[in-house]
């Protein structure tokens, strides 16, 4: 069944292309033709003095330098003049292959006519003809190689041209008549079953794209849910701990231990749930660009140390041993030194979190020919194996890290990774649960800059 009649060449488009993707496709027919190319030059010394076929020579020598001066005319236009609507494309592509099928016609003709297998070569052109056009286009080009080889091979069997054998003697018309009707019905059959796969897979590939785009517009409003319920729940979230603290201020001394106990955690609650907004406006931020940024050009190691120091308080609380590891020599980064804080805040606070006491917390950075970065190795308590495709995703937190700390948001290296992936960069994580883990932050030198990017 064919999606629909080709009225006009508008109607010849290709519903999951773009002009780029079929552009590659078109670039398979100019390699192709290279190939072809130097398969005829090879067969020409091989069938003159392996062989021994009295067939034309020097024209099939004048058609492959002819094919090399077409390929290289399309070679540039493809190149270096792009086309910029399907239709151009497509007529570009049609003009190749009626081209090529008339240079094949006299390929054939000139290396034995019907006796010479290699007539199948059209096989190739219907095929491609078939992947690069829907509706009746492959069928027209399909009629147009039955017509070439049956003309020349009428013509060569009434001898109105030259013959040329590979054979002692010419094939008798029965043969030649069965051998034409058996072609016919292989190329319109390769045709048909090829029209009807490809219409199916184009189908299947429209509706995976309509469920991907409602899938997108259903994240965008997700996401768009997301950034509205968390500046509406900010403000009552503020005044609530403000009013909280005032009161645990003001009647500490007044109220029963069962009261102060009720009001202290109810200030630790909304501490979280205070973080996991500010850390649901960041990340919704970091999903459509950021358009607060501070741009810097400073030392990388040096700027690191600063961003750990006000952790080192957390890390003696907890007999923890911070540490820092130096470059061997200095490195100018240029970075949005509010996004690179959060990331590092975040990955070496929860490693000094997660870790026991006596542990220890070491950042690495590092410098490459193309990136720079950092390492946060910790011996805590770990990861299992089965939660660490997981621990990047919203609001996950493996078994162990809640049993180990009872509060947390999950969002913390959800909000690493979209900052981490907004500047084009990768975070990965090794991990044994019991043992520690190696978080692995990796940078390229040239930062993208957001401020262009779409702003919430």
């Amino acid at each position: 069944m064919k999606f629909f009649t080709v009225k006009s060449i508008d109607d010849i488009v290709l519903p999951f292309h773009t002009v780029d993707s079929l552009r590659v496709r078109i670039g398979w027919f100019v390699n192709l033709r290279w190939m072809a190319v130097f398969a005829i030059l090879a067969a020409i010394p091989i069938g003159q003095r392996m062989l021994g076929f009295n067939i034309a020579y020097d024209q099939i020598f004048l058609l492959a330098a002819l094919l090399i001066g077409l390929n290289l005319v399309y070679f540039f236009l493809f190149k270096y003049f792009p086309f910029q609507h399907f239709r151009q494309e497509l007529i570009f592509t049609e003009v190749q292959l009626i081209t090529d099928l008339v240079i094949i016609s006299f390929l054939i003709h000139y290396s034995g006519g019907l006796a010479n297998p290699f007539f199948f070569l059209y096989i190739v052109h219907i095929i491609i003809s078939a992947i690069l056009f829907q509706g009746a286009m492959p069928y027209i080009n399909a009629l147009l190689v039955a017509a070439l080889l049956t003309t020349w091979t009428l013509l060569e069997y009434f001898q109105v041209v030259p013959v040329y054998l590979i054979e002692p003697e010419q094939m008798p018309l029965p043969l030649i008549i069965t051998t034409l009707m058996a072609f016919y019905i292989l190329i319109f059959a390769i045709t048909y079953v090829l029209e009807d796969f490809l219409n199916r897979y184009r189908t299947l590939h429209s509706v995976c794209d309509a469920k991907g785009h409602l899938l997108e517009k259903t994240m965008l409003e997700r996401d768009k849910m997301f950034r509205f319920t968390a500046h509406e729940l900010k403000s009552p979230l503020t005044t609530l701990r403000s009013m909280l603290s005032v009161i645990e201020e003001l009647y500490a001394d007044q109220m029963p231990d069962e009261a102060r106990d009720m009001i202290s955690r109810a200030v630790s609650r909304n501490d979280q749930v205070l973080l996991m907004v500010k850390d649901m406006i960041e990340i919704a931020q970091y999903k459509h660009g950021t358009p607060d940024q501070e741009i810097k050009d400073v030392d990388f190691e040096e700027m690191l140390s600063k961003m750990i120091e006000p952790q080192r308080v957390y890390a003696r609380d907890k007999k923890i041993d911070l540490s820092i590891q130096s470059l061997p020599k200095p490195f100018i980064m240029r970075m949005d030194l509010r996004s690179l804080e959060r990331v590092v805040v975040n990955l070496v606070h929860n490693a000094i979190r997660y870790s026991p006491e006596g542990a220890r917390v070491t950042v690495r950075p590092f410098v490459s020919a193309n990136h720079f970065g950092f390492a946060v190795e910790d011996t805590g308590i770990g990861i299992a194996r089965e939660d660490l495709a997981k621990i990047f995703e919203e609001f996950y937190r493996s078994k162990n890290a809640k049993h180990k700390e009872k509060l947390g948001t999950g969002l913390g290296l959800c909000l690493v990774k979209q900052i981490v992936e907004q500047f084009r960069g990768t975070i990965d994580v090794d991990s044994e649960l019991g043992k520690g883990s190696v978080f692995t932050l990796k940078l390229p030198k040239k930062i993208r800059d957001l401020s262009k990017a779409a702003q919430i």
